[in-house]
């Protein structure tokens, strides 16, 4: 089966265009587009599809038929807070707790509205849509 990434690079030359010149005909950022290209992007933003559509003369949904289709799981409050709380005691090799592959994380200094330092703990998966923003 031919991935998003496939997808999208096959399109993307068949139209004539490099990743430079598809993002400037898209107005997508390239980053976003080697994300996608590269694999590391699994599924769209509607807005993203539908700018790759037109310039590939398609319908969004032939694009979104190759992006990755999520089984949803529901992350209880107790193992959220103890990701957080693992999070920003610096422990690493850390888990998605939706499917089980690596999570990047950092912790994040913050203001409150009293100037005084708060830590956020931050994570997103590498795999899947999992994150935590605070």
């Amino acid at each position: 089966m031919t991935s998003l990434a496939e997808f999208i690079q096959t399109q993307r030359e068949k139209a004539g265009f490099s990743i430079y010149g598809l993002a400037d005909r898209t107005s997508i950022p390239i980053e976003t587009l080697e994300d996608i290209e590269s694999g590391r992007e699994l599924f769209l933003p509607v807005t993203t599809r539908q700018k790759l559509a037109r310039v590939f003369k398609c319908s969004p949904n032939d694009i979104k038929k190759y992006e990755r289709e999520y089984e949803f799981k529901m992350v209880t409050d107790e193992i959220l807070e103890d990701l957080k709380s693992r999070i920003l005691k610096r422990e690493t090799n850390l888990r998605c707790p939706m499917c089980g592959e690596p999570l990047v994380t950092r912790v994040a200094r913050m203001y409150d509205l009293e100037d005084n330092m708060v830590l956020q703990p931050k994570a997103h998966c590498v795999k899947c849509i999992f994150q935590i923003k605070g």
